[in-house]
């Protein structure tokens, strides 16, 4: 666990996706009454258990896009008290015991630490995206992504060199799959969702895949979804 901000914290985790090792961040904020937000949790060790428990009670555990399901159930089984808050797609993948799903309707019951925009007309993520206001910190999942890792060798280097790079998995980028326009069925209020992020008041994003973006973060953010605004 590292702190990277006042009541912030990130936690570095990898998966294996395709003989490659696609990397992971959990984010964790203390709230204002001192109850933790858990985003996009990863495998829970023991120590892992451990260091969050120091942080404060887990509050919320949250899965804000339909692929980051894998952890979930490991979570609720060891905080049961927490509130579960996920995309619409993952309650099909999982069998989590209570939940809210996160989507229009949504109230925003972080309202005092945590602004949050659903993404409309993105089915295939169902995206919720969030600003810590204290700071100053937008916490994506799939929609922007950072890659400077170098690229590995063997198998892992063969699939990153003609698959995943391709498609579009280097730099900074959006989530590939929001390239190509059939995957947002709804142009215009997906326009307009991410034109109230982009006037949200942040310097850093806190990616889940990749490293954190902490330099020119609202130009970067500008030029990536300026695609969605035409």
């Amino acid at each position: 666990m590292k702190k990277i901000g006042e009541d912030l914290w990130v936690h570095e985790d990898a998966m294996s996706l395709l003989g490659t090792q696609l990397r992971l961040r959990m984010t964790i904020v203390s709230l204002a009454n001192g109850s933790l937000w858990v985003h996009s949790p990863t495998k829970l060790s023991p120590e892992l258990m451990a260091e969050t428990k120091k942080l404060g009670p887990v509050a919320f555990i949250v899965g804000a896009a339909n692929g980051h399901n894998i952890w979930l159930q490991e979570w609720q089984d060891a905080f049961p008290d927490a509130a579960i808050y996920v995309s619409g797609g993952i309650p099909k993948k999982v069998k989590l015991k209570n939940y809210q799903v996160l989507d229009q309707t949504c109230k925003n019951v972080w309202e005092d630490d945590l602004a949050c925009e659903y993404m409309l007309g993105v089915p295939f993520f169902m995206e919720s995206v969030f600003l810590h206001k204290k700071t100053r910190s937008l916490i994506v999942t799939d929609l922007i992504q950072h890659y400077s890792d170098e690229r590995p060798s063997g198998w892992a280097g063969f699939v990153t060199r003609f698959i995943f790079e391709p498609i579009g998995f280097k730099g900074t980028c959006v989530a590939p799959p929001l390239k190509m326009g059939f995957m947002i069925k709804d142009k215009t209020n997906f326009a307009v969702c991410i034109k109230k992020v982009q006037n949200w008041d942040f310097e850093r994003i806190i990616v889940t895949h990749g490293d954190i973006i902490e330099s020119d973060a609202k130009q970067i953010f500008t030029g990536l979804c300026e695609r969605f605004q035409k």
